[in-house]
């Protein structure tokens, strides 16, 4: 049995699209601010392979509801994860490239150490030590920059604002990989495939998953602004200005290289 914790989410989503034959739970069934819920659904489907797709997501939000998303992000997964490891059960669980700090150029690989600047990667952070610390046989993997159709997400935004507006001024500091939903999910997919051929492509462990080329938010919104013209499509926006991190504060603040690399996924994943 295949279970995935999280529905409508952008990961979730895509991995409905690739494993249609697991069954999925939204927070109204399994609401992780209520880990008896989602220690209750465990026991009764007793599933092998858990993915863990329910996710605090909102960066700064994060930094004022600091309890909810420590629960969503660790302290559920953990539990979740000790669960596992009573059961025999694998989980295979997603974090974020916000677990580092951010600063130099190079990309960030699996042996690098975390050192999070925001609350949001703390989180995720002591999420993967809880899942680690647990013992259960676990596969953790590293995301940036996710995007997708569904759901909210940096190019959809962007979209609808340069419908809206003539000039839009975007980030053009902060390095990262965009990473579609739909190639993390089919890495999971071949991932869950292996484990239940008792194949397995990789051992228990963390994993980057970084498909596309490095880019700031603001080559990003070029190419979504560029391909919305190329398809046609009415825009509003007459100029797209680069600017700093600092000129456009947020309350959590932002690694800038948000770059990961990776020593081991590309050959298994991929």
């Amino acid at each position: 049995m295949l279970l995935v914790f999280g529905k409508n989410g952008q990961v979730a989503t895509a991995l409905s699209h690739h494993l249609p034959q697991a069954s999925f739970l939204g927070s109204d069934i399994a609401n992780f601010l209520n880990p008896e819920s989602v220690i209750q659904q465990l026991e009764e489907i007793k599933p092998k392979v858990i993915i863990n797709a329910s996710a605090y997501t909102s960066v700064d939000k994060a930094e004022c509801e600091k309890d909810s998303s420590l629960q969503i992000n660790a302290t559920t997964p953990g539990i979740i994860a000790s669960w596992c490891r009573k059961n025999d059960a694998c989980l295979i669980h997603y974090s974020t490239d916000y677990v580092f700090q951010g600063d130099g150029h190079e990309p960030w690989t699996e042996d690098a150490l975390p050192n999070p600047i925001n609350w949001y990667g703390t989180t995720k952070l002591k999420g993967e030590e809880a899942i680690l610390q647990s013992g259960c046989k676990a596969y953790i993997f590293r995301i940036s920059w996710v995007y997708s159709p569904w759901g909210n997400n940096f190019p959809k935004t962007i979209l609808r604002l340069a419908k809206e507006r003539e000039q839009l001024s975007i980030v053009n500091d902060q390095w990262g990989a965009p990473t579609d939903a739909l190639d993390v999910a089919k890495a999971t997919a071949n991932l869950v495939k292996s484990l239940q051929s008792k194949c397995e492509l990789a051992s228990p462990g963390i994993y980057h998953l970084c498909f596309e080329e490095y880019q700031t938010w603001y080559d990003f919104a070029v190419k979504v602004i560029n391909n919305a013209r190329s398809d046609g499509q009415k825009l509003a926006l007459k100029s797209l200005t680069p600017i700093s991190s600092e000129q456009f504060p947020t309350p959590a603040k932002r690694p800038k290289n948000s770059r990961l690399g990776s020593k081991y996924s590309k050959h298994l994943f991929t």
